[in-house]
C-alpha cells in the first residue's frame, strides 16, 4: 500500500446526508459509494464501528481531499472527530461501486467485545437510531398522555410522585436523545459539556430553537443565584440541561418544578423533533411526518394548560 492513501472510508455519522458530514465537507473534493470486505458492522452505546470478520462486508462512503495537503488536513480532522480511546485507524481497501480497488484510510473500533455492542446491518444511518425514532415516539406518547391526564400539584398532595415520577424519568430520557445527537454530530471524543457549547454556535440548532418557540423557563444556579440560563434564546440547551442535572442530582419537589419539568419536556421535545427533521437522512415524506404538527407538543400543552402559563424561577446545583 502507499504511504498516504488520499482517500477515507467513513461509515458512519460522516457519510454523505448524515449527522458530521458537515463537519468535513469542505476539505472533500470527491465522493464514492464503497463498500469493503472481511469487515463487519457493530453499533455500541448507539456508535457503529466495523471489525475484522472472515465473509464480512460493510457499505459506506470514499472521502477524497484533491491534493495530499488536503487529504492530510481531512485526515487530521477525522481524526479529531473520532478520537483514539474508541476507534484505531487502519488502512483497508475499499472497492468502489465502478469496481475500482482503492486504498484508504479507516477508523475500526477498539475492544470489540467490551461494551454492549451489537451486530449491525451491512450499512448504517442515523435515521435508523432507535432512541431518535421510536425512542422519540415513546416519550411523545407519555407526555401527552401526562398532559391530558394531570394537572400540576403541591409536592405535599397525595399523588404528587405517582404524577411526577413518570415525567421525571420522561424528561431524563429525552435528554439522551440530545445526548446521542451532539456526539454523533461533534464527535465522540468531546466531553459531553463541550458538545453543549458547541450547540450555542450552531446554525441548525438554533433554528430549531427559534423555530420550536419553546414555553419559557428561567433556571438559576444555587451556588449562585445571581447566574441563569433561560430559554427560548441561546442559552436554551443550556437551561434544559440545568434542568436535567436538577432531576439527576438534588432532585425536584414542588409545584414550580412540576411546571418547569413539564414546560422543559415540551420546548426540547419539539425542538428535537425539528432539529432531527432538518438534519438527519429522511425522504422528504418521512421528514414531514417526523415533524408534523400531529407530533408537537406545544399545541397539546396550550389546550391542557392553558397558553399563558407561567412559572417562577427555580435552581440547579
Amino acid at each position: 500500500m502507499s504511504d498516504n492513501p488520499k482517500a477515507i472510508f467513513v461509515y458512519g455519522s460522516l457519510r454523505r446526508g448524515e449527522l458530521a458530514h458537515r463537519q468535513v465537507a469542505a476539505l472533500v473534493s470527491q465522493i464514492d459509494s464503497a463498500e469493503v470486505t472481511g469487515y463487519h458492522l457493530y453499533v455500541r452505546d448507539g456508535l457503529p464501528f466495523i471489525d475484522k470478520v472472515r465473509g464480512g462486508l460493510v457499505r459506506g462512503d470514499l472521502l477524497t481531499a484533491s491534493t495530499i495537503e488536503g487529504a492530510d488536513i481531512l485526515r487530521r480532522k477525522v481524526q479529531t472527530y473520532e478520537g483514539d480511546a474508541l476507534y484505531s485507524e487502519q488502512r483497508v481497501r475499499a472497492r468502489t461501486e465502478t469496481g475500482d480497488e482503492v486504498e484508504a484510510w479507516a477508523y475500526i473500533g477498539r475492544s470489540p467485545s467490551s461494551g454492549n455492542a451489537e451486530p449491525h446491518e451491512q450499512q448504517w444511518s442515523s435515521a435508523d437510531d432507535p432512541l431518535f425514532r421510536g425512542g422519540l415516539d415513546g416519550i411523545f406518547a407519555i407526555a401527552k398522555r401526562h398532559f391530558e391526564t394531570i394537572r400540576p400539584m403541591p409536592a405535599d398532595m397525595q399523588g404528587f410522585w405517582d404524577a411526577f415520577l413518570p415525567i421525571q424519568g420522561t424528561y431524563l430520557t429525552l435528554y439522551t436523545v440530545l445526548e446521542r445527537y451532539t456526539a454523533l454530530v461533534f464527535g465522540p471524543r468531546l466531553e459531553p459539556g463541550e458538545r453543549l457549547r458547541s450547540l450555542r454556535g450552531d446554525r441548525a440548532a438554533v433554528d430549531a430553537v427559534e423555530a420550536a418557540k419553546p414555553p419559557s423557563i428561567e433556571v438559576r444556579d444555587s451556588r449562585d443565584p445571581r447566574k441563569r440560563k433561560l430559554a427560548p434564546g441561546r442559552s436554551s440547551f443550556d437551561a434544559w440541561y440545568w434542568v436535567r442535572s436538577n432531576l439527576s442530582h438534588r432532585g425536584k419537589a414542588a409545584y414550580t418544578d412540576f411546571k418547569l419539568v413539564e414546560r422543559s419536556i415540551v420546548g426540547l421535545h419539539d425542538t428535537l423533533r425539528l432539529l432531527l427533521a432538518d438534519q438527519l437522512p429522511l425522504t422528504d415524506a418521512a421528514r414531514q411526518e417526523f415533524a408534523g404538527d400531529d407530533r408537537m407538543l406545544r399545541p397539546i400543552y396550550a389546550q391542557c394548560r392553558g397558553p399563558r402559563v407561567t412559572t417562577r424561577p427555580t435552581t440547579t446545583n
